[in-house]
């Protein structure tokens, strides 16, 4: 009778431990699922005017030539292929802000290392656009923002001396080549005891050249833009 009772008792057993077993697994499944769904579901954050967002850019020529890039990927690529890229830190910049057209940002440039300037020299046309582009991004998200210079062209003309003096050989420069320029705000010469202002880097594309002048301008067509953070 010991034997028999014991024996019923275990069988009684198992099927509650067969339920236990499958309960916890069908707990661990169902917490699993969880898991891997809540990102889903989450609300990511949205770009919205008043708010600061933290972004990485690449800024491109007309031509969708990357000129200027935070990505070190991009810049290593471009290398390779021969063409000389700036690389910038990444930039903090409110969004749905407007600046005023003419202002001139610069960005710290990181390599290459000592260039004399300031920094890459953003425009306010550009800064606005991509101030107002960020708006309803998501962090994560990449947009392509183009330019929009309204009537101002930011073509300049030099003539052969006005190009020597600031580092240009007129002689060996070529239609379509990419040259250095700096820019500042303040275009007066520095009389007395004033220090003149550190220009920024703005890279042009010669257009035009003739016995005498050159023609360059110093627009570009699209900011490919990454939202990394915001703030405010």
């Amino acid at each position: 009778m010991k034997q028999t009772e014991k024996k019923s008792s275990k069988d009684e057993n198992t099927p509650w431990m067969k339920w236990a077993y499958v309960g916890i697994a069908l707990l661990v499944a169902v917490a699993m699922v969880g898991t891997y769904l809540t990102p889903m579901f989450e609300k990511k954050l949205t770009a919205e005017a008043g708010k600061t967002a933290l972004i990485g850019y690449t800024i491109r020529a007309e031509d969708g030539r990357p000129l200027v890039t935070t990505d070190q990927d991009l810049l290593a690529s471009e290398y390779k292929k021969g063409n000389h890229v700036l690389l910038t830190s990444s930039m903090e910049i409110p969004v749905g802000a407007q600046l005023t057209s003419e202002n001139i940002v610069p960005v710290p440039i990181l390599y290459p290392e000592g260039t004399g300037f300031s920094g890459f020299g953003l425009m306010g046309f550009e800064t606005n656009a991509i101030s107002a582009g960020l708006v309803g991004m998501q962090i994560g998200e990449t947009r392509m923002i183009p330019f929009s210079y309204g009537e101002n062209n930011l073509a300049m003309s030099l003539s052969r001396e006005d190009a020597d003096g600031i580092g240009l050989n007129f002689t060996e420069t070529e239609v379509g080549e990419l040259v250095p320029l700096g820019l500042t705000t303040s275009p007066e010469i520095p009389v007395g005891n004033e220090t003149s202002q550190i220009p920024a880097l703005r890279i042009g594309k010669v257009l035009e050249k003739t016995d005498d002048k050159l023609v360059i301008a110093y627009r570009y067509g699209s900011a490919e833009v990454t939202l990394n953070g915001i703030s405010g």
